[in-house]
């Protein structure tokens, strides 16, 4: 590790010299911290020059950095890793949020389709006629089932509960339903 004394006697501002040190180490500890950068964050070359902007401005941001770091460079390098593995978190963190808050817009021609194609319309419903039709002339305890399941919404367990017979058998009722219903539909 490379130790920078400061000059005190020199005419540079305090202020710009200490700024000038700070770079001094940063600089010093940039490869590897773009290197962990790339492998952490799987972040590309812009990527990584932008949280290293970040972490640039944190660190010239902070008071009285430059005095600390006199007192503790042996922690300097770790201390470096540390803000830029919070920065990669934050930036994780705002990526999620971002990507909850995506929405997919509203589109005129998805949905404009259904009310345009009346021959669709009218194949669903006689769809769902047959459907009705198969449901009125199957076994009642198949039709029980696949209502309570499929309309209602309710759990294998509540159906064999509210019927009084096991979950499979609630299992093969509802398979039954459906079968009828594929055959006859598919006619």
């Amino acid at each position: 590790m490379k130790v920078v004394y400061l000059n005190t006697q020199s005419n540079v501002a305090p202020s710009q010299r200490d700024n000038a040190m700070l770079y001094e180490l940063i600089s010093e500890h940039e490869p590897a911290l773009r290197r962990f950068i790339r492998v952490r964050a799987r972040a590309n070359a812009p990527e990584v020059e932008d949280i290293l902007q970040e972490m640039y401005t944190k660190l010239f941001s902070m008071d009285g950095l430059t005095s600390k770091i006199e007192a503790r460079q042996d922690t300097f390098r770790s201390f470096l890793f540390t803000v830029v593995t919070n920065l990669i978190i934050d930036r994780e963190r705002r990526a999620k949020v971002r990507a909850h808050e995506v929405h997919e817009p509203f589109s005129d021609t998805l949905y404009s389709t259904w009310s345009n194609e009346p021959e669709k319309q009218a194949g669903i419903a006689e769809k769902l006629i047959e459907i009705e039709n198969v449901l009125e002339n199957i076994n009642p305890h198949h039709k029980s089932a696949f209502v309570l399941c499929r309309v209602e919404g309710k759990a294998y367990r509540e159906i064999s509960d509210i019927l009084g017979v096991s979950v499979s058998t609630v299992e093969k009722y509802i398979s039954a339903a459906l079968t009828a219903i594929r055959n006859k539909v598919q006619d």
